[in-house]
């Protein structure tokens, strides 16, 4: 009898123990357990305000729900879609929108369920002013030239100012000319046009908006001199040496436009010409609010007339008379043996002196250069072209056969 009261008591004891390690692990699973979803619930009303600044809460408010729960919010805006969760108590719940939901100005659509409603942010008053945006940046100070301006303010959220906000375009000009325009603004800008001055050099832009609260860099036009009103030519002779080698110096006197500006270094200048090589042109650029070139004499003798042009305005003409710069030479031309040489001697220029050493002589195909007055070609015999003339800056003369 004792034997058993033991076991019986032994197994009690097991089953006691079994009994706590089970209501353990059912408590924990109790604990750590997920909370249950709130129900979603239909509404029968929405409610928001028409029209809000930017950056301002927004209330929408729902009502008519059976059951409490949640009513699922969707904002649609410029941003995107946001969603959000509307808790439903006694028939009706409120939402506050974060002012990070209305900084984006245009038109917000909110719905729950079946039902819309819409509202309008405004944007605020302009905060942000970026330098005026200018174009183009260089214009001629000519009195008929002009650049525009435009202004682009904001909020301080980055939206686009309402239509007619007060903005003020400010421009001084060389001269001490000083003007302004005041836009108001329209589809978010402001813009005004920049007339040229008179007196060429650098201009200010400058903008203000929201009755001068706000002010934006400023921005550099340059006002570069218009087209110039006329051309003096000089040449440093009228008469010369068509000897290939001479210059003759072109120049011109101080070039302005016709409001006394000086016109600007690096302005492209030609010399169209017709001479005895033909038609042609050397081009150069106005330096120090002048013209200097100079104009290479051809090879041949002849009257040379040009001009000076930039941009479409003509200088006036002038003639270099070019005479020959040689007198007379001799050609002699001999076979030795299987070859023939040409020799030309005392090659003389109206002076009596020696031709500039490097001058070109030329018979047929071949050429060769003086050398104190004198020079040679040789060829193979059968390649002598002795029914060519030899020439020399313009001077032709048949050569004189020589038999040894």
């Amino acid at each position: 009898m004792l034997a058993r009261f033991g076991k019986s008591n032994r197994l009690a004891r097991v089953l006691a123990m079994a009994l706590v390690i089970v209501s353990g692990d059912l408590a924990a699973e109790m604990l750590t357990a997920e909370p249950a979803a709130p129900m979603l619930v239909a509404v029968d009303s929405l409610d928001a305000p028409d029209v809000v600044a930017a950056g301002e809460g927004v209330t929408v408010t729902a009502e008519g729900a059976m059951v409490d729960g949640v009513a699922e919010v969707l904002v649609h805006g410029g941003y995107g879609t946001l969603r959000f969760e509307m808790a439903i108590d006694g028939g009706r719940g409120q939402l506050l929108l974060p002012p990070a939901a209305t900084q984006h100005a245009g038109v917000v659509t909110i719905e729950v369920g079946e039902h819309i409603e819409t509202f309008e942010i405004l944007p605020g008053e302009v905060t942000t002013l970026v330098a005026p945006l200018v174009g183009p940046r260089t214009i001629a100070a000519n009195g008929a030239d002009e650049t525009l301006a435009v202004l682009l303010p904001t909020d301080r959220f980055g939206n686009q100012v309402a239509d007619g906000t007060n903005t003020n375009i400010i421009w001084e000009q060389p001269g001490d000319v000083d003007s302004t325009a005041s836009p108001l603004t329209e589809d978010g800008m402001a813009w005004a046009m920049i007339p040229s001055g008179e007196v060429a050099g650098l201009t200010m832009v400058r903008a203000t908006a929201g009755d001068d609260a706000v002010r934006a860099n400023a921005v550099r036009i340059d006002e570069v001199p218009g087209t110039v009103r006329d051309i003096t030519l000089t040449a440093s002779t009228t008469d010369a040496l068509a000897d290939g080698r001479s210059v003759v110096a072109l120049h011109t006197d101080e070039l302005t436009d016709r409001f006394g500006n000086t016109i600007a270094d690096g302005t492209i200048a030609q010399f169209v010409f017709d001479g005895p090589s033909g038609r042609g042109a050397v081009t150069g650029t106005v330096q120090n609010g002048a013209v200097h070139m100079e104009l290479s004499a051809p090879t041949e003798p002849g009257r040379l007339v040009g001009h000076l042009d930039i941009h479409g305005v003509a200088s006036n003409e002038i003639t270099v008379d070019y005479r020959s710069a040689i007198a007379s030479f001799e050609a002699r031309l001999e076979f030795i043996g299987e070859e023939a040489v040409l020799r030309i001697d005392n090659a003389l220029d109206p002076s009596g002196a020696f031709v500039a050493d490097g001058t070109q002589v030329s018979w047929g195909d071949q050429a060769a250069s003086l050398r104190r007055g004198a020079a040679e070609i040789w060829l193979p015999a059968p390649l002598a072209p002795t029914n060519a003339t030899v020439e020399i800056l313009g001077l032709a003369a048949q050569t004189e056969q020589v038999t040894p």
